[in-house]
């Protein structure tokens, strides 16, 4: 009872893992928050309990859904270590660091670049033809992902340990294809959709503003950064619209 009740606890703290990050640690403070229920835990079995936290409250940085994983997988080889398996603190480390270096690099750009964008781009889809059905898509779509990685990926590190890493990193790479395939059609799909709308709405004078625009955002990034780039073209769109 005293186990079950201590993972449950630490799954509902992986939701707030970001919320202490800081310059030194980044992420640590958070991880350590996940791994407390499972120090009280052991606490109460009479484990040495100081190790663990020392070695968990340090700095930590991965993807903040895919350290689920991760955070399982600590757990699962503690508590081996604690019932006498021959497991060093060492080894612990190593393996936390090496996933957290993978997951890192590969869930920002799971999330990030594919999944998110192919999200949005399917909403906006429906947004074009006045749906509001949008929405409820873009969210049902990513916390499909999103909630398979936090709660399923816990769960599945707490069940195989350190085994896991060589099958995540595996379907990652499947995944990130296919969906990556499917961000470019319907990136592409949206695009002829808007300029098609936009020439039934305002005409070609208007589709060329888009175009016009869409290359200026390809261009600026060269020069500026994105996010100078987005509000010059949102400045230059708005007085475009005002004036014509």
């Amino acid at each position: 009872m005293i186990v079950m009740v201590s993972r449950w606890n630490q799954m509902w703290r992986l939701f707030f893992l970001r919320s202490s990050r800081n310059a030194r640690f980044l992420d640590g403070i958070g991880f350590y928050h996940v791994m407390v229920p499972l120090l009280n835990a052991c606490n109460r079995r009479g484990a040495d309990v100081r190790d663990i936290a020392r070695r968990h409250l340090s700095y930590f940085n991965a993807n903040p859904i895919l350290a689920s994983y991760i955070a399982g997988v600590v757990t699962n080889m503690e508590e081996r270590r604690y019932a006498g398996e021959a497991i060093r603190p060492e080894q612990i480390e190593q393996v936390k660091g090496t996933l957290s270096s993978v997951l890192t690099a590969r869930g920002d750009y799971f999330f990030d670049v594919i999944l998110i964008p192919l999200g949005l781009t399917i909403g906006s889809i429906f947004a074009i033809y006045s749906s509001y059905i949008g929405p409820v898509v873009f969210l049902a779509f990513y916390n499909l992902y999103h909630f398979q990685s936090r709660i399923g990926g816990y769960i599945k590190g707490v069940r195989w340990g350190e085994g896991i890493g060589r099958e995540l990193v595996t379907q990652l790479f499947r995944e990130q294809r296919l969906l990556g395939g499917c961000a470019a059609f319907t990136s592409g799909l949206f695009a002829a959709l808007v300029f098609t709308r936009a020439s039934e709405l305002g005409g070609m004078v208007d589709s060329g503003w888009g175009v016009v625009a869409a290359a200026v955002m390809f261009g600026l990034p060269r020069k500026v950064s994105f996010m100078s780039s987005v509000v010059i073209v949102l400045l230059a769109t708005v007085i475009y619209l005002i004036v014509t």
